[in-house]
């Protein structure tokens, strides 16, 4: 776990060779430079938002330079691994990132879904009666997909993180830490109409019963490995606290490289960073966090209502992610619940969870039954929660 007082000196350990300043010249290409990230986080946001939706060379998996920002393509993000292909049913090794290519854009498996084991027992409301759920693509009002770049990805293949035994070594030996450089994001897309194309980044996704769906990005939470604690940015479409089955954006916006000479929470885009004339420019960063609490000892807040719905008012992106863990308990692998369970009602109401914020408590990765065995942290990483173990080790 990360102590308090040593994060001061990490962070400052990556301080040491600050780059000149921030730097547009090569948009197609992610800022790696600690300083910015913390004096001008909000710009660092904005330019990790354009390197990532560039247009991507999808065969080197990479953005393509030659590209306009904003052509109907495939983005460098949508070319990573998806976590549904790193962590697999049995454990087993995804195989190297020259082989393990993504899933086509239109193939509804990049999403996550619910279990081959659980999907029996799902149900949905059909004219008014539960129904067995056989296609949970087609049926949910929201998608949710996890990617990670190559430096994330082949840190996971390295030590053998991509199932529960690998991870339970790792954590004994010299513990998870992802390289610089490393990235994850986490994206929502929503069905949308043909009329709405011209405002979203859309991908056409073909259906278990031969239809098309055409679906828009509503939010895309990006988590970068440049600082120890990372990097967090969260965006929204503008469009999101409109939407009819939306809860409105319950904690202000913060964007001081947008709003500069405005309140923070403008509600603008940037100018002349190429958005003008694409689609992005109907994307809003709701915020940035790269730490714990404020100068005030005060937890920092971040939130994005499509991806924290139902506890927008109690969430922090570093806190929460502070919690990716695993551990022992009787001889049973466990992690710790994202949730807080003193304030989840018996009712299990999804809008009366409440997530945890400010620095980590010691305490939290105490084992249950009494046990001398702790959780230990899986650095900030919760797709690794997807593991499963490995085949055969059972």
């Amino acid at each position: 776990m990360i102590k308090p007082q040593l994060a001061g000196f990490m962070l400052l350990s990556w301080l040491v060779h600050p780059a000149a300043g921030m730097t547009w010249h090569e948009p197609w290409s992610p800022p790696r430079d600690a300083q910015q990230a913390v004096a001008n986080s909000d710009e660092y946001a904005w330019r990790l938002f354009v390197a990532l939706n560039w247009p991507a060379d999808v065969r080197a998996r990479t953005a393509d330079p030659r590209a306009a920002f904003g052509a109907d393509r495939p983005v460098v993000w949508e070319s990573w691994q998806n976590a549904a292909d790193v962590f697999l049913s049995d454990g087993r090794d995804p195989g190297a990132w020259v082989t393990a290519r993504p899933l086509p854009a239109a193939d509804p498996r990049r999403f996550e879904t619910a279990s081959l084991k659980d999907l029996p027992n799902a149900r949905h409301i059909v004219g008014g009666r539960m129904v067995p759920l056989v296609d949970p693509v087609s049926t949910a009002r929201r998608l949710t997909e996890i990617r990670l770049n190559e430096a994330a990805f082949e840190y996971v293949r390295k030590r053998e993180l991509y199932n529960v035994e690998g991870q339970l070594r790792a954590v004994r030996g010299s513990g998870v830490h992802f390289p610089p450089g490393s990235t994850e994001i986490k994206a929502k897309w929503r069905q949308i109409r043909a009329d709405e194309r011209a405002r979203y980044r859309t991908v056409e996704i073909r259906l278990a019963d031969g239809t098309t769906r055409l679906l828009g990005l509503t939010a895309l939470h990006v988590i970068s490995k440049d600082l120890p604690q990372w990097f967090w940015a969260t965006f929204e479409h503008v469009d999101n606290p409109s939407l009819a089955d939306a809860e409105g954006w319950q904690l202000p916006s913060s964007d001081r490289f947008a709003c500069r000479g405005k309140v923070p929470d403008c509600n603008l885009a940037p100018r002349d960073i190429g958005l003008e004339g694409t689609v992005w420019q109907y994307y809003r960063l709701r915020g940035t966090q790269t730490r714990f609490a404020d100068a005030a000892s005060r937890p920092v807040l971040l939130a994005n209502s499509e991806l924290e719905f139902g506890m927008q008012k109690t969430s922090s992106c570093m806190t929460c992610h502070s919690r990716s863990s695993i551990g022992v308990v009787e001889g049973v692998p466990m992690r710790l619940p994202i949730f807080d369970a003193v304030a989840v009602t018996q009712t299990e109401d999804l809008q009366e969870r409440r997530g945890y914020v400010g620095p980590p408590h010691a305490e939290w990765f105490e084992a249950l039954s009494g046990s001398r065995a702790r959780f230990q942290q899986l650095d900030f990483v919760w797709s690794l929660s997807k593991a499963q173990p490995k085949r055969g080790s059972q």
